[in-house]
């Protein structure tokens, strides 16, 4: 094989191994889910934005009912995001394959999912300390009408370090959840 053709190939497998790219976008997110285990709701909020490669975004938690949270009063979160993005199937670029926060995470967030990651400080005195996590969620349209209820789907949240590491909960958000373009930029004019 010459020099370009395995240059190419490997080029392009780099490329399918990297995960799918994440494009600009914004969403706003909220509503409740099932406890995750419990016997009430959980309370989701998600305001999100990748726009001319800025990030910028809050997330908020609370399911009081967790399961094997209920002795320290649940799972109870404000955290700031820092990375985000809408999943596109397209793989991630040539010049972003080094820049990790042009990735989904691949066979977790997938195509027009909407992927936040976010610091996390817990809000309940105790379970004090901070950590990682991140969510994915998508629109899907017209709450009622669509016959599931719901505006949105939270396909996962995971809390992967700090006093809730390992935590996670997932499923059909009884609010909101709405994908918006990014405003224009100085720079389309």
């Amino acid at each position: 094989m010459k020099a370009p053709q395995l240059g190419l190939l490997i080029l392009g497998v780099a490329a399918a191994l990297s995960g799918c790219a994440k494009l600009d976008g914004r969403v706003t997110a909220g509503g409740t889910l099932n406890s995750k285990g419990g016997a009430g709701n959980a309370v989701f909020t998600a305001h999100a934005a990748r726009c001319d490669g800025n990030v910028s975004g809050r997330v908020n938690y609370q399911d009081k009912t967790a399961i094997d949270y209920q002795q320290t009063g649940g799972i109870a979160f404000n955290a700031e995001v820092f990375g985000a993005g809408l999943c596109s199937v397209d793989p991630v670029s040539p010049d972003g394959l080094e820049d990790e926060t042009r990735h989904c995470k691949q066979d977790i967030c997938t195509e027009g999912m909407y992927q936040v990651e976010f610091n996390y400080d817990s809000t309940n005195p105790n379970a004090p300390g901070e950590g990682q996590g991140f969510a994915c969620m998508m629109d899907i349209g017209e709450g009622i009408k669509s016959g599931f209820g719901a505006n949105g789907i939270l396909n996962i949240m995971l809390l992967e370090s700090g006093p809730y590491a390992g935590y996670s909960n997932m499923g059909t958000i009884k609010g909101n959840v709405q994908l918006h373009d990014c405003p224009a930029s100085d720079d389309d004019a």
